[in-house]
């Protein structure tokens, strides 16, 4: 029997505000997502696509709005809750337990709350990931994908045994990558060398805490990680939850 092991997993997530979006613009940021990060590397070539049964993602790409579709929130008596959005899943295949990906996407959503919709992109539950997936080579032009994609106000990738954020909206923290959005680059200043800063084309800011696969064992990796916390911190003090009830 596998042993499972949890808190060394790794993964990222994108969040945004309130967007409603029909079940065609999700599919064509979904495939859009997916299609770049098969560019990567081929662990990301074979998906399965999970809402009401499994299907193979390359059956449905030309239709996936179906599939978001089916995604849709209802209530307890099975009537539809648009302002909830949809939630719909993928899942790689074809690759041993420890280099398995899934997505899981929580979209369209206009609840008032300060970033009702979210993407997580994560490695295998409960297993230990393998060296050869959790990589910057991987973890960072996937992130941008996600930022492409999705139009997120914030996108980072984190290390699961990193602290967890404490209630009462702390929204940005340390992180292994953090991606702002352009507006909110613009309320930021980079930390200084080790951290990795750079400036991307569409505005928004990157940066991170190092080139290495991220080890919150490791002195320096944190240091760095706490250096972006510092440097962002001040944007959790902005108004999200009036901006959410707005």
């Amino acid at each position: 029997m596998t042993n499972l092991v949890y808190g060394q997993g790794y993964y990222i997530r994108a969040y945004w505000e309130r967007r409603a979006e029909t079940p065609d613009a999700l599919a064509a940021r979904f495939v859009r997502m997916i299609d770049r990060l098969r560019e990567i590397d081929p662990v990301f070539a074979l998906w399965t696509c999970v809402t009401t049964r499994p299907r193979r993602f390359e059956t449905m790409r030309d239709r996936y709005a179906e599939v978001v579709a089916e995604g849709l929130h209802k209530d307890d008596w099975g009537e539809p809750l648009p302002v909830y959005g949809y939630s719909f899943t993928a899942v790689t295949r074809g690759k041993a337990r420890d280099r398995i990906f899934s997505v899981l996407v929580h979209a369209g959503s206009t609840y008032p709350e300060p970033f009702p919709n979210d993407v997580l992109f994560e490695t295998s539950s409960g297993f230990i990931p393998g060296p050869s997936i959790i990589t910057y080579d991987i973890f960072k032009p996937a992130l941008l994908a996600m930022a492409e994609a999705w139009d997120p106000v914030r996108c980072a990738a984190y290390s699961d045994a990193l602290p967890k954020p404490v209630p009462g909206g702390i929204y940005f923290r340390e992180a292994w990558i953090q991606y702002l959005c352009p507006w909110l680059a613009t309320l930021v200043t980079p930390p200084p060398a080790p951290v990795i800063v750079e400036q991307q084309s569409d505005g928004g800011l990157l940066m991170s805490a190092t080139a290495e696969t991220f080890d919150v064992g490791n002195p320096a990796h944190m240091a760095a990680a706490r250096a972006i916390a510092a440097a962002i911190a001040p944007l959790n003090a902005l108004p999200w939850a009036e901006r959410a009830r707005a």
